[in-house]
């Protein structure tokens, strides 16, 4: 493959990071609107407090700016397992957020597999319209992985907006919640339920997680509750393969 080759599927890949960064940042803006929104109307329907567009408008241009800001560094903080061994075949879990080039990774993945294609099929003499088919199954294949990544980033941003919103509402506790089915993490049905106070709950937005922190005043303030102290959960060992 010649140099200008390389620097045209270069370029395109460029453009496609730009596209797929912008799709994000408007996807980011609706989502945290839309939250925020929810959020807060439920919080003022259950105070009887006074909702105001502002504080939705206010949520959601911090959430945009900051997650524009990681686009452009190629990726977006992301929610990622803490593992401690224990011994005795046990595991002590907690959950870090942490900045991610993944977009940028992903970006340079793809160019390089789209690249050794044709510097293999120049090589064995492979006719091009049989090159652009192997380049188009390629894509096929990452499809679902970019969906995937596409969803996490739109829960992990609503569920940002949704504790934002309850913070703006003063609100103290909240609940982890799971889907509650066979493809829960070991690690999160072991959260399954738990109350945290709001300021020291998991992180939650891991890849492909669906779940959620909501709001706990009530049964904690009237109820009595238990109040988690710690966001830790201990596992067995083997357990962390399936928490993938």
């Amino acid at each position: 493959m010649d140099e200008q080759t390389e620097e045209e599927i270069q370029a395109i890949f460029d453009e496609w990071k730009k596209a797929v960064g912008l799709a994000l940042t408007v996807n980011a803006e609706v989502i945290a609107y839309d939250s925020a929104s929810s959020t807060l109307k439920e919080i003022a329907a259950m105070r009887r407090t006074k909702f105001t567009k502002a504080k939705v408008d206010g949520i959601t241009d911090a959430i945009v700016k900051d997650y524009k800001a990681g686009i452009k560094k190629g990726g977006s903080y992301c929610v990622e397992p803490i593992y401690e061994d224990l011994g005795n075949g046990y595991i002590r879990a907690t959950t870090k957020q942490t900045f991610v080039p993944w977009l940028d990774d992903f970006s340079d993945e793809q160019r390089d597999a789209v690249m050794k294609i044709f510097i293999e099929g120049e090589k064995e003499g492979v006719y091009p319209l049989e090159m652009a088919k192997q380049v188009e199954e390629y894509f096929a294949g990452t499809r679902h992985r970019a969906q995937t990544a596409a969803r996490t980033e739109s829960q992990k941003i609503a569920q940002t907006a949704r504790i934002d919103g309850y913070k703006e509402s003063d609100v103290k506790y909240v609940q982890y919640i799971t889907a509650a089915d066979e493809k829960v993490r070991p690690t999160h049905e072991a959260r399954h339920l738990k109350i945290y106070p709001i300021n020291k709950a998991p992180w939650v937005g891991e890849y492909n997680c669906r779940c959620i922190l909501t709001e706990a005043d009530f049964v904690v303030e009237e109820e009595g509750a238990k109040v988690e102290t710690d966001d830790s959960v201990i596992i067995r060992k083997e357990e962390v393969f399936v928490d993938g």
